[in-house]
């Protein structure tokens, strides 16, 4: 085989994984999403977020493997790894890491709900005393 053949081969492979590690990492904001809340704006923020850098990292492939020409196969690769992946480990990874968000949001979450309600039965101590602190009590009456 050629040095040709093996070096577009090799570039075949490496975008192969590409597709599959940029699927991996869209896995995380499909568990994040299903672990927490998310409005709107953060929904949209998050997917501009992963796309940048999706597109920023698919290009420094290209520029690195390929001298910044595109090639077809370089495209091929990355969608046969998408594929590859999203059909073969992405459920159990999702569901791996959705679980494992819920965990440490109850971990995590167990202190910060103490220490805001130990906060807001502080401050409506000190505003009851003070008999105008309209602000404090509206803030935590959202964050809890």
């Amino acid at each position: 085989m050629s040095g040709v053949i093996r070096r577009e081969t090799a570039v075949f492979l490496i975008s192969v994984l590409h597709g599959a590690v940029l699927t991996l990492l869209y896995d995380f904001l499909r568990a994040l999403r299903r672990s927490f809340r998310h409005s709107l704006s953060v929904l949209s923020a998050e997917d501009l977020f992963f796309w940048l850098l999706a597109g920023f990292l698919t290009f420094y492939l290209a520029f690195r493997e390929t001298g910044g020409v595109i090639r077809g196969y370089v495209a091929a690769g990355i969608l046969i790894g998408f594929l590859l992946y999203d059909f073969t480990l992405s459920p159990l990874v999702v569901k791996v890491l959705s679980r494992l968000f819920l965990l440490l949001q109850r971990i995590i979450g167990f202190p910060v709900r103490v220490i805001l309600c130990a906060a807001k039965n502080i401050l409506g101590f000190f505003c009851k005393i003070n008999k105008g602190c309209r602000y404090f009590s509206l803030v935590f009456e959202t964050a809890t």
